[in-house]
């Protein structure tokens, strides 16, 4: 489903209104089987994973206190700092991610595992956000962000059972972005 003027306001889903009110700019899953929620769910859960799995993840720093909060250093972006907003494990945990570098405003992201079947299922990643700062920022982040996302889940699928990935791309539009 490809999208030009609107974003799509699922239903029958996870509701994210009380942790953003950023529109969905990428939504990907990958199609896994072989595997079950909680097995995905601590590969997706673990901080220390990213760099095993996302292009531009360089280094993790884990919070040195009792938070679920961490950073990330990223090649493009810096250090981001990741604050968990809600935690239901194996199903599902949002989280906000901001940094003084970081050009993606009001980000807020989603990762759920559903497992309409024993051990095969989706995992969902999804993207929300309603700004990113800097005209070369918003001339090259569109183009970039879905294709680079696409690349880290293709790395991410062998370790989760993944047989498909799906990426579908709101960005294009740039109806939402300033």
């Amino acid at each position: 489903m490809q999208s030009t003027d609107h974003h799509p306001t699922p239903t029958d889903e996870f509701d994210m209104s009380p942790f953003t009110t950023a529109p969905l700019q990428i939504d990907m899953r990958v199609q896994f089987e072989g595997k079950t929620p909680a097995e995905v769910f601590d590969i997706m859960g673990d901080p220390a994973r990213i760099k095993d799995w996302y292009l531009l993840a360089k280094e993790v720093h884990l919070s040195e206190t009792e938070s679920q909060d961490f950073e990330v250093e990223f090649i493009l972006f810096g250090r981001v700092k990741e604050a968990i907003l809600h935690w239901d494990m194996p199903i599902r945990y949002v989280y906000r991610a901001d940094g003084a570098d970081f050009p993606i405003k009001n980000y807020v992201g989603l990762i759920e595992i559903q497992t309409p079947e024993h051990n095969r299922g989706v995992m969902i990643w999804r993207q929300f956000f309603d700004d990113i700062e800097g005209l070369s920022n918003q001339r090259i982040l569109p183009i970039i962000l879905p294709p680079l996302n696409r690349a880290s889940l293709e790395r991410l699928a062998p370790m989760i059972g993944g047989t498909e990935v799906i990426v579908r791309d709101f960005m294009s539009s740039g109806s939402s972005l300033k």
